[in-house]
């Protein structure tokens, strides 16, 4: 998981430039709620701050005329398409670093998730702490599921970092051909909140599988490079060890940091495991 600053755009302007090319009355519509929305996006940020996102409810009408169908509307037909708003769009798009996704750090970032689903939060479909660009597979696997205690909510991008100690480890499998399996160990001074609410991150997304993939393509590549070269035990070690520290530096919880660990950590795979 990636930590992405906080979007400096502001709820409210963006929900009045979402509505205004509409007309009447529908236009007014939105207009009337303008206050709700207002205030609804203070209460957002302020829960996403505490970690008691898990504590709105979910609904199907908004506030006065407007429905879960409008507000839906609305993010669909003006943030996405509408060329005043899709600037909107794009900034939160450009906000992950190199277009990573930050829920996996694996693949590009190809459309918005709503953190909280919008057809289960219709209220908040269109507010930016609310949008997270995300891969596909993080979106589709998101999907509309959200939670319902605070201790299985997963790690929003925008408000929590969880990057600054490592917990996310892998261990080296003896097997033909070799192969990584990653897990979770988290420093022994965490809360259990933090500490569920990582799991639940992890599990989630299904990281494990995924990052179990990305490992094995690269240890595919590593093994016809050590035959190329016919590298030694030690220079295998020791280019291992430095690729580690080298992505440890940048994140200390990417499945690559977590993965060339293990293998410089690893005597049977330094030592010919790796053919």
């Amino acid at each position: 998981m990636r930590v992405i600053p906080k979007p400096n755009i502001s709820p409210i302007r963006t929900y009045v430039r979402c509505y205004s090319s509409y007309r009447q009355p529908t236009k007014n519509n939105f207009r009337n709620i303008t206050n709700f929305i207002t205030a609804q996006s203070q209460e957002y940020d302020q829960r996403a701050i505490n970690k008691n996102l898990y504590t709105f409810s979910v609904h199907i009408n908004v506030q006065g005329n407007i429905t879960k169908d409008e507000m839906i509307k609305l993010y669909n037909d003006k943030m996405v398409k509408h060329p005043s708003v899709r600037k909107v769009y794009d900034k939160l798009m450009s906000l992950p670093t190199l277009s990573r996704c930050p829920y996996c750090g694996i693949s590009s970032v190809r459309n918005l998730d709503h953190f909280l689903p919008e057809t289960k939060f219709p209220t908040f479909s269109v507010l930016p702490y609310n949008l997270v660009a995300s891969c596909r597979d993080c979106n589709f696997d998101k999907s509309t599921s959200y939670a319902v205690s605070q201790n299985t909510q997963t790690l929003h991008p925008y408000y929590d970092d969880y990057t600054n100690e490592q917990w996310l480890y892998a261990r080296v499998l003896h097997t033909s051909p070799v192969s990584i399996q990653f897990y979770i160990n988290t420093p022994v001074n965490w809360l259990q909140l933090d500490i569920d609410r990582v799991h639940a991150h992890f599990n989630g997304s299904d990281l494990s599988k995924r990052f179990t993939i990305e490992a094995s393509n690269t240890l595919a590549n590593l093994r016809e490079e050590f035959l190329l070269y016919n590298t030694s035990s030690l220079d295998i070690q020791q280019e291992l060890e430095k690729k580690a520290r080298s992505y440890e530096n940048r994140y200390k919880n990417s499945w690559e940091t977590a993965m060339y660990q293990a293998l410089y950590q690893d005597q049977w795979y330094c030592n010919g495991g790796y053919i």
